[in-house]
């Protein structure tokens, strides 16, 4: 007890005691000494004043005030023992002892909490804080391999005996690897604790570089075929390291190592390997660098399945027409095929259905051709379980069927293709040259001059031209100039501001030397197929018809040029039409009279005459172009040589016309000449979808399809088209989450009654098999702790039906983990199993590039989320870790305390003014009197 106050409410009524002594004693004084020194005169003066000094003090409202020690202030001390913390253990032991020195005093209960993965009650809460450092310093470490903040917090919550008035202070380098802090701050908060955090800075200073993750083929691999594993790479500097890549244990027999160039930052090496059998494949890539600080995270573990998927659905739209497809297909018997009409009846109709085939393949299939809502389920096929479609083209009459853009256009069927049906052309290059001369000025019946006229027809033009195409600008009068070299249709703006530039100009017509301008600018682009010229005249040239007419056919005759011509004002059959049909016959044109008003139209519709629009495929068909030489689809396929190098050496008859989608997200692996597509693919959801844009049924691909090389590139695509996991249909579906080391597992399946789910864990480390139960909490005992096991199961909840349903489990050890969850009948017999894995390569804990983010990544700073978790938890961020006043602050170290006496003086007041009367009524004998006259009459007896 201290401050110890007697405290009046109303002081003044002190002053009664003056009056109230006086009328006292000075009747008492005023008796004679006789009488005044009786026993029971003193008595009842004495009694008299306590009993008027109670009542008064009473009516003043005296009280008493002091400060009791507060007992229940509790602080604990959540100390980040993880190995991350590693290099500022001596500033966070530091702290530590000032934290404990300073809470020595005014009576604070203190305990510490060690932590990492799990947590140690390294000092239970105590008064006698001198002793605590040493204990803290002694106590067993918890797993440091790892920093669960949540789990440490939400177990120092539980610790506390008085929450209202407790306190966590979190001493941690902020970087958590499990679960989230964020998640449980609430609650923490909710039972009155508060939470002060401690930001102790740390780094792997020694650490130069580390694996981060492994990217393996996002298509079907076979067995012996050689594919691309990556490995993605940080480093803090530009070193020299040797990478090893083992399969199942074993140096890979096709690049086991690579000596690396290391850059500074994030960089990606690619392996060649290829898988000699079936079945689970473990990964393993491990750089060794000579003074590398810390090994832990040298090496990443990865894994591959690897399985047979040979069932193939092929749907016709004409009876016989896949034939020679399976044949091709199943030389070797490899696959098990069905071929169905796509009218049948027995199509199948769900997305079940489709999942009993890894792949199917749509010959000469339009979107017309199917069942309502068929290509909906062949998009949820593709996307939602992972299948394979193969989209083969085909004629329908003379039209295109399976690439139809009238056909396809809005459909779902367009919107899984890796290409875009369209009204394909040649890409064109087209030279207007606008007659400007002095008769050009004329003007119409509108009052519109013939060039404004011609100006408005080259606008037209635009229309008729797409993005492949170019065009270029002249005027001519008595000479020629060139307004627009001959310029991209995509560059719009600039076309147009050229046009509208044009001005009428005084002289004649030279028709020579501005033809013979069009055709070198035209000779010399080399991106497109078609040539064209056009003059918009009124037909009066003014040179030699012999000269210009020589230049005309021998542009023609050399680089194919053709040239049109459209008559302004002109009529068939009059001179000026006669002699500009002479020139148009010589450049395989056409002449075209029109009126001033139709000119927008005729010049648009003249860049769509079949004469440029037609695609020229030679009589002994063409050879595929390879647009993607690091595709395996044309690894191993004949080649031209010199300049046919890039050239399949097979030919094709033909093709459908379409667009390739952006190469961002579709694979364009062989084209025609301008890149136009024969074969694309492209990754759509879980699934991969090709097309190729010629048939395979002998029309166009007669000789594709008996060249071994032909036969060997449709067996590529379809290998590389199947599915990378088992998409058949299964009961039983699971979702994982994965953090760090911590894992939850939902698993969802219906069961009837009778029927039973049971699961397992199985861990492949270290060359052996161990496995657990997945329906039951692994038991933590003295013999075989948890904090020492490679994995377990840390919770099972079960539902109504007492089925596995959601089970947390923990992997700490490198290696592949199998989750195997399997589903009994009445009888006990297996009708359901789901098998899945999941690779562990090193603790986040030993990431030593936490504060570089990835592409789309944001990285919160360690001292911001400590900060912003500090507010949460209604504590503060402690900003000195010298000189940490803020952990103290707000504590009430002592408690006061009040005694209000009224009460018992006005009792004793009352027994002692009674006593008063008593004292003056009768006559009484002190104890030692009474005592004295017992001992004197004993004597006398």
């Amino acid at each position: 007890m201290s401050d110890f106050k007697i405290v009046f409410s109303y002081p003044l009524v002190l002053l009664l005691l003056i009056p109230a002594l006086a009328f006292t004693l000075i009747p008492y004084f005023r008796l004679s000494k006789r009488y005044r020194k009786t026993r029971n005169r003193i008595t009842s003066i004495v009694l008299h004043i306590i009993v008027m000094v109670l009542a008064i003090s009473a009516l003043a409202g005296m009280r008493f005030e002091y400060k009791i020690p507060n007992e229940k202030n509790e602080i604990i001390l959540l100390v980040d023992m993880s190995d991350s913390e590693e290099e500022a253990q001596a500033a966070r032991d530091e702290f530590v002892d000032i934290v404990l020195h300073d809470g020595q005093f005014d009576n604070y209960k203190i305990g510490v909490v060690t932590f990492g993965f799990d947590q140690k009650y390294a000092v239970p809460l105590t008064y006698d804080v001198d002793g605590i450092y040493d204990q803290y310093l002694d106590a067993e470490l918890p797993d440091t391999s790892a920093t669960n903040i949540a789990a440490a917090l939400d177990y120092a919550k539980g610790l506390f005996e008085n929450p209202q008035t407790a306190k966590i202070v979190l001493i941690t380098d902020g970087k958590e690897t499990d679960e989230e802090a964020n998640k449980v701050i609430r609650s923490v908060a909710a039972q009155g604790i508060k939470v002060d955090t401690a930001y102790v800075p740390s780094d792997y200073v020694n650490d130069q570089v580390q694996l981060i993750g492994v990217e393996m083929p996002d298509y079907h691999v076979n067995l012996e075929e050689n594919c691309t594993i990556s490995v993605t790479l940080q480093s803090k500097d530009a070193f020299t390291a040797v990478i090893e890549l083992r399969d199942n244990g074993v140096s890979s027999a096709v690049t086991p190592y690579q000596q690396v160039p290391l850059i500074k930052g994030t960089q990606t090496v690619a392996f060649t390997h290829s898988f000699s059998e079936y079945g689970l494949h473990e990964i393993v890539f491990n750089i060794q660098l000579d003074g590398d600080g810390l090994e832990k995270n040298n090496e990443y573990h990865s894994y591959i399945y690897m399985e047979s998927f040979n069932k193939i659905l092929i749907l016709e739209r004409t009876d016989g027409e896949s034939l020679m497809l399976k044949n091709l297909l199943n030389d070797k018997d490899e696959y098990n095929i069905e071929i169905m009409n796509i009218a049948s009846e027995e199509l199948p109709m769900s997305a079940d259905a489709l999942r009993e085939y890894d792949q199917v393949i749509l010959n000469n299939i339009a979107y017309r051709d199917m069942p309502q809502d068929f290509d909906v389920l062949l998009e949820e096929y593709i996307s939602e379980y992972g299948g394979g479609v193969f989209t083969v083209g085909g004629n329908d009459g003379d039209e295109a069927n399976a690439y139809n853009r009238d056909d396809l256009y809005g459909t779902v069927y367009q919107q899984f293709l890796p290409v875009q049906a369209i009204d394909y052309t040649p890409p064109v290059g087209v030279f207007v040259i606008i007659d400007r001369s002095g008769s050009m000025g004329g003007e119409d019946a509108y009052g519109d001059s013939l060039l404004d006229w011609a100006k408005a027809g080259t606008v037209s033009c635009l229309d008729a031209l797409d993005d492949r195409d170019y065009i270029g600008i002249m005027t001519l009068d008595t000479d020629y100039n060139v307004v627009l070299e001959l310029t991209p249709r995509t560059q719009e703006a600039k076309i147009l501001s050229a046009i509208n530039s044009i001005e009428t100009a005084e002289g004649n017509t030279i028709f020579s030397s501005a033809i013979d301008r069009a055709g070198q600018a035209l000779r010399a682009l080399k991106s497109v197929d078609k040539r064209h010229i056009i003059i918009v005249t009124d037909g009066q040239p003014g040179d030699k018809e012999e000269e210009y007419l020589e230049i005309i056919q021998n542009y023609y005759e050399t680089d194919g040029i053709t040239l049109s011509i459209v008559g302004i004002n002109m009529a068939e059959g009059d001179s000026a039409y006669e002699a500009m049909k002479k020139a148009t016959d010589l450049g395989h044109g056409r002449t075209i009279p029109a009126r001033t008003t139709d000119l927008t139209l005729v010049m648009r519709e003249e860049l769509r005459a079949p004469e440029i629009n037609e695609v020229n495929i030679p009589e002994e068909g063409f050879h595929p172009i390879v647009n993607l030489e690091t595709s395996s689809l044309v690894q191993g396929l004949d080649r031209g040589e010199g300049a046919e190098k890039n050239k399949l050496t097979v030919t094709l008859d033909g093709f459908y016309g379409v667009k390739a989608r952006s190469s961002d997200v579709a694979d364009l692996i062989l084209v025609g000449d301008y890149e136009v597509p024969i074969y694309a693919q492209w990754n759509y959801g879980k699934g991969r979808v090709g097309s190729f844009m010629c048939d395979l049924n002998g029309v166009f691909s007669a000789d594709f399809m008996a060249d071994p090389n032909g036969q060997q590139f449709i067996k590529n695509v379809v290998n590389n088209l199947m599915p990378v996991t088992n998409i058949r249909p299964n009961d039983i579906s699971i979702k994982l989450t994965e953090d760090n080391y911590t894992n939850v597992l939902s698993v969802d399946a219906h069961l009837e009654e009778g029927e039973t789910l049971k699961g397992e864990l199985v861990a492949i480390v270290d060359g052996g098999e161990e496995s657990l139960s997945l329906g039951e909490t692994t038991p933590d005992t003295e013999d075989d702790p948890l904090s020492e096991r490679a994995f377990y199961v840390k919770t099972c909840e079960t539902d109504t039906l007492n089925q596995l349903n959601r089970v947390t489990f923990i992997a700490k050890k490198a290696g592949i983990y199998k989750i195997v969850v399997i589903k009994y009948n009445a009888q006990g017999v297996e009708v359901a199993r789901l098998e899945s894995y999941k690779a562990v390569s090193y603790s986040e804990e030993y990431d030593a590039f936490t504060d570089e983010a990835t592409e789309g990544e944001e990285i919160v700073a360690p001292e911001e989320f400590l900060a912003s978790l500090a507010e949460r938890g209604n504590g503060v961020a402690i900003e000195d870790l010298e000189d940490p006043v803020e952990i103290f602050e707000g504590f009430v170290t002592d408690i006061d305390k009040e005694f209000d006496p009224r009460f018992v003086f006005m009792i004793l007041l009352i027994c002692l003014f009674l006593l008063d009367l008593a004292v003056r009524k009768f006559k009484f004998k002190w104890p030692h009197e009474l005592i004295r006259e017992y001992k004197e009459k004993k004597n006398f007896k």
